[in-house]
């Protein structure tokens, strides 16, 4: 495959090409580009992570796991994308490992709006597109939409000395083509739920908060709309309030710190965004049954059997 023979380029993307780019209203952080060999390691431990990571196995095989634990197998041709607070874990074989990519980048929206034409409200922007990328589908997928074409070129150009800017281009052409699959090869919402545009905008908002205070105004803001009216409309869609999701997602969060993080209890609660361990506490019990250090002795021990 053309892609190992162009695996010195990727030492030098990373100090020449990966910045932060700015197209539209997305502003993407390009963190790195990476050839992976992990020679005489057999196991990378569950562990999560703020930024994108795409991994493309072009030679051998490896195995990787999400917080059902099972091992699903990796060889020549598949990729996975691992969205950001994603828990993974990886399974190599240190004798003779898999060779491949890894990307990493991060995703934000542009401060402010500076034209007409990005602002308008019915259409679907840059960052929205980038964004579906936090639905991929937590599996290995075979590669049926060239992806393995454009990492080649991505490569190629470097090796041809093109300038940043034009590798840059490439890298984000990349990015939309995953993110159009999203939608159309590799669907992970439902038809139902990909189409409640305001629940899915809330849904991420809220997903986005990490250990910040809820801002109704913000929420509000975000979508155009009052909050009383965004309020009405996300109960009489899903059946619960915006806080009573907000708190939902932050168990989650909770849960996965407590499983897979070494943090204290108070660690945790701020981390996952509670005012106080206290009310923390509370919430976790009313919800579970039982205290988050009764939680985490209880996986732990299940884990251990």
């Amino acid at each position: 495959m053309r892609m190992l023979e162009l695996k010195p380029q990727t030492h030098f993307l990373t100090h020449h090409a990966c910045r932060r780019i700015t197209i539209n209203d997305a502003v993407i952080e390009w963190i790195d580009i990476i050839f992976e060999d992990p020679t005489g390691v057999a196991y990378c431990s569950p562990h999560s992570h703020d930024w994108f990571e795409f991994n493309y196995v072009a030679a051998g095989s490896m195995e990787t796991a999400f917080e059902d634990g099972i091992m699903r197998a990796m060889d020549a041709g598949t990729f996975i994308l691992i969205p950001p607070g994603a828990v993974h874990s990886h399974k190599y074989d240190p004798v003779s490992p898999h060779e491949g990519l890894c990307l990493r980048w991060r995703l934000e929206r542009k401060a402010q709006m500076t034209t007409d034409s990005e602002a308008k409200s019915d259409e679907i922007t840059v960052y929205d597109k980038l964004l579906r990328l936090k639905n991929w589908t937590l599996s290995p997928m075979r590669d049926e939409i060239g992806l393995a074409d454009r990492l080649e070129r991505l490569l190629a150009e470097s090796e041809a000395g093109e300038q940043a800017i034009f590798v840059q281009m490439t890298f984000i052409r990349f990015l939309m083509r995953l993110a159009e699959a999203v939608s159309s090869s590799y669907p992970a919402l439902s038809a139902e739920s990909a189409t409640d545009g305001l629940t899915r905008k809330v849904d991420i908002f809220l997903n986005d908060l990490q250990d910040r205070q809820l801002d109704v105004k913000k929420l509000a803001a975000s979508l155009h709309l009052s909050y009383a009216h965004v309020a009405r409309e996300f109960k009489r869609r899903t059946g619960q309030t915006i806080v009573g999701r907000l708190t939902e997602i932050r168990l989650n969060k909770a849960i996965e710190y407590l499983v897979h993080k070494n943090m204290t209890i108070k660690e945790i609660a701020e981390k996952a965004g509670f005012a106080s361990v206290y009310y923390f506490s509370r919430v976790f019990k009313n919800s579970f049954g039982v205290s988050p250090t009764q939680y985490r002795a209880e996986q732990k021990l299940k884990q251990h059997h």
